[in-house]
């Protein structure tokens, strides 16, 4: 389910509680939980919206739309193939009830020094990505950033010789270890990261 930064912040201070979605059957499961740019947002419950014409000005302010006529707009159902977004590419109207969960994982993560068994787990983690017909990548990336802190990612991409989108991929998968430090532009290596680089360099990697 696709959740914009504004309508995060918002479900994190407490001014959204729910959503309406145009789907053929839910999408999100009671008590799952997203990461989104404001941390983890749960989902609370789901119900099939009967009636979309007696939706309230109070749905759409609690939904963080601007009123009721936008909601509708958004709710009316059209002949495009349904996208995995949701929105408006379904046959059914849902409304998800929604609350903010905590803090996004990741950020303690980063923060945390790994102890030599968790480094050993990094490295096998990392192997394994590295493991791919167009051969290692990650301490390759990793060295960059420590090197290139809050340098814009084309430029990366450039040196590196590779496509830019693929390779924000790659780094976002080093980013859900708790390895990188994403900014307005470019990167950071965490705490974690360095570590990991510095245990690198003492095993005479």
């Amino acid at each position: 389910m696709l959740i914009s930064k504004p309508v995060a912040e918002a479900i994190r201070a407490g001014t959204v509680t729910q959503a309406f979605r145009r789907w053929d059957a839910p999408r999100v499961k009671v008590g799952g939980l997203q990461l989104t740019p404001a941390g983890l947002v749960r989902f609370d419950a789901v119900s099939q919206v009967r009636d979309p014409s007696r939706l309230t000005e109070r749905d759409a302010k609690r939904a963080g739309v601007k009123d009721l006529a936008t909601l509708q707009r958004f709710l009316v159902p059209t002949t495009r193939k349904p996208s995995a977004r949701g929105g408006r590419g379904g046959e059914k109207v849902y409304r998800v009830t929604l609350s903010w969960a905590g803090e996004d994982p990741r950020i303690a993560l980063r923060d945390s020094l790994p102890d030599g068994e968790a480094l050993a787990d990094l490295g096998a983690r990392l192997a394994r990505l590295d493991a791919r017909p167009t051969g290692p990548w990650t301490r390759e990336i990793l060295e960059w950033i420590r090197d290139n802190p809050r340098v814009v990612s084309k430029e990366l991409a450039a040196q590196r010789g590779v496509e830019l989108l693929p390779m924000k991929v790659d780094i976002r998968k080093l980013k859900a270890l708790g390895l990188t430090i994403s900014h307005e532009v470019g990167y950071e290596l965490s705490p974690r990261g360095a570590a990991y680089l510095d245990w690198l360099a003492s095993r005479g990697h």
